[in-house]
């Protein structure tokens, strides 16, 4: 169950002036950015725009070069405990000799320790977890062994063991299967039910409007965010991609039906 907010917790991420650069090239800058509690937030943009950039400097995996993120209105390492994170799968040693359960328990650690044994108790939650996304059955399967759906889904058991309330994916529908986009989707829509909040960095614009109900465009700098009625315009997509044309054929039917929506009663 998801920590109740307070007022000054309405933003579950905040980020200020943030810059990132690689060899002096700047991959985000002077990024100001607020997401709001119990969304479902997609992060688009165009490759190297800085999306996957935006969700690992948030974590302190690569460093910035100046600015701040803050996470309930106070540093990441204060509350870590209450944020999941599932990184890209091309990202994962698939060959590491672990199984499905053990991979699982793995988020557990924040929680237990790293030198805590592991006994019924934290087997029991993993299992719970793995159930949950269909996965129970293969809990003694080595992970390598599994489809890139499979593996997809024993990483969101890894993070819904960590009870938290945030979510942060990244690129969570690649290369998976028609169940595991079904189990994913669900599953974001349990977590903002429970309370929790998922920002997700995502690739198929033309299922954005139908999965997440608050965006931010990125291009190296913020060009949009808020309400996915309000923000998921032809405008501001012409000028997060440049007017590319091939992205707003794609697009014709999303953005008629949030015309739709935004015409008054």
């Amino acid at each position: 169950m998801s920590t109740p907010l307070d007022e000054s917790e309405k933003a579950v991420l905040s980020a200020k002036h943030l810059t990132v650069c690689y060899d002096r090239k700047p991959a985000l800058w002077e990024v100001d950015l607020e997401i709001p509690a119990q969304t479902l937030t997609a992060i688009i943009g165009p490759n190297g725009a800085g999306k996957s950039t935006f969700l690992k400097a948030a974590l302190g995996l690569i460093p910035s070069n100046s600015g701040s993120i803050n996470f309930f209105n106070q540093p990441y390492e204060k509350v870590k405990h209450r944020i999941a994170y599932i990184p890209q799968r091309g990202s994962v040693d698939w060959d590491y000799p672990i199984n499905a359960r053990d991979v699982v328990v793995m988020g557990l650690y924040k929680s237990m320790g790293l030198f805590r044994w592991v006994g019924k108790k934290e087997r029991a939650q993993a299992d719970e977890a793995l159930d949950r996304v269909g996965m129970l059955a293969f809990a003694d399967r080595q992970i390598g062994e599994l489809s890139g759906g499979q593996q997809q889904r024993v990483f969101l058991a890894r993070a819904l063991v960590q009870k938290a309330d945030l979510y942060l994916m990244d690129e969570p529908f690649v290369g998976i299967d028609a169940t595991t986009e079904k189990v994913i989707l669900r599953l974001m829509q349990e977590l903002k039910t429970e309370g929790a909040s998922v920002v997700c960095v995502h690739h198929d614009l033309p299922t954005v409007a139908d999965y997440f109900d608050h965006i931010a465009m990125l291009n190296v700098q913020v060009v949009a965010s808020g309400a996915m009625v309000d923000t998921f315009t032809e405008e501001a997509l012409k000028k997060c991609y440049g007017g590319r044309s091939d992205v707003l054929t794609k697009l014709t039917d999303s953005l008629a039906r949030l015309e739709e929506l935004r015409r008054p009663l």
